[in-house]
């Protein structure tokens, strides 16, 4: 069976557990950077045809097991990869499962092709528990309404809680050199309306770089720390030693 860049070599059985392997396996193939997209798309297509009318089917969006790697690591991937690297062709990604001390490999086709001397990322996301109950929610009722007239402000003010947690805690991490730390704020997974009063206007990329520099002395295990949405890098640290 095969993808625009997902091979499988090994006939699926149609048991998830024994097919589970294989589709991670699948995940972990050297993809360029230009079709990573596709690649996480392709990933979480399988997960969703081989997991269907089975125990291990999500009863709602859940961001567990092999689908919250694909929206935790791989479509954050397949983002930084289309907003950072100038010539995605020239560069491979490959996804690693487990729990090693990065979430990929970056290989690079061409010397000089880019700008950067990456060679591994670390990925995380500003999503918490707040994030996973409104997918509860809207699962179940298609439309989920708060009221109030600070719900972006405090939306907003959580990530930024999230952003400092997440870097404080990486901090104590010894990563390998060459390192970059993907901060995935992933605020545009839902889709949302707002009536009344205008929402207060929120400079996320000010908000966010404030964190960054505030802790960048403790980031020092790291080579670059990226904060970004699936449509722009807010801002960025690189490693000066």
């Amino acid at each position: 069976m095969g993808g625009t860049s997902v091979t499988l070599n090994v006939p699926l059985s149609g048991n998830w557990e024994e097919d589970k392997a294989i589709i991670i396996k699948a995940a972990g193939q050297p993809t360029p950077a230009d079709e990573y997209f596709t690649h996480a798309t392709v990933i979480k297509g399988l997960f969703d045809c081989r997991t269907y009318n089975t125990p291990a089917q999500p009863n709602h969006p859940q961001r567990k097991g092999l689908l919250r790697k694909v929206h935790d690591e791989l479509y954050p991937i397949a983002h930084f990869a289309k907003l950072y690297f100038t010539c995605p062709k020239n560069v491979v990604v490959q996804w690693i499962d487990g729990n090693q001390q990065h979430d990929a490999i970056v290989e690079y086709r061409k010397e000089g092709s880019n700008q950067s001397d990456i060679r591994y990322l670390e990925v995380t996301t500003l999503q918490g528990k707040e994030d996973a109950d409104e997918l509860e929610k809207l699962s179940k009722d298609s439309i989920y309404t708060t009221v109030g007239s600070n719900t972006a402000q405090e939306k907003h003010d959580r990530k930024v809680a999230q952003l400092r947690n997440i870097l404080n805690k990486k901090a104590a991490i010894v990563y390998p050199d060459k390192t970059a730390l993907l901060v995935y704020t992933d605020e545009d997974r839902f889709q949302h309306f707002h009536f009344g009063m205008p929402e207060p206007v929120i400079n996320k990329k000010a908000e966010y770089e404030e964190v960054l520099r505030e802790l960048e002395l403790s980031l020092q295990n790291f080579s670059h720390v990226f904060i970004f949405s699936n449509s722009e890098i807010y801002c960025a640290w690189t490693n000066s030693k």
